[in-house]
């Protein structure tokens, strides 16, 4: 496979997710709105706006059913970052495709 290493690295990475969980403080990026608020000293318009536009796929990190396990949802956050990380990847090849062939088969 030609980006065999970097689908290791891929990999690697989504199964110690969960290891984000327990850092102290927080993931970087991932506040709400008071969080925006005192870091950047205000809540832009669109982000306002936007808060609680809809339920999300995969809301916290979790899937239906594996909520259970090693750090408060290890394996539903392990599956969440490996399908967010399968359909970036995938988005990535099919522009890459686009843009050098003009389709994607």
């Amino acid at each position: 496979m030609r980006y065999r290493r970097a689908w290791i690295a891929l990999l690697i990475v989504a199964i110690l997710t969960p290891l984000g969980i327990v850092a102290a403080g927080g993931a970087w990026g991932e506040w709400g709105i008071d969080g925006i608020k005192e870091r950047v000293g205000f809540v832009p318009a669109g982000m306002r706006s936007a808060t609680g536009a809809g339920k999300r796929p995969l809301q916290d990190y979790t899937v239906p059913g594996l909520e259970r396990g090693f750090f408060h949802g290890g394996p539903g956050t392990i599956v969440a970052a490996l399908l967010g990380a399968g359909v970036t990847a995938a988005a990535a090849i099919a522009l890459t495709r686009i843009a050098k062939h003009g389709d994607i088969s």
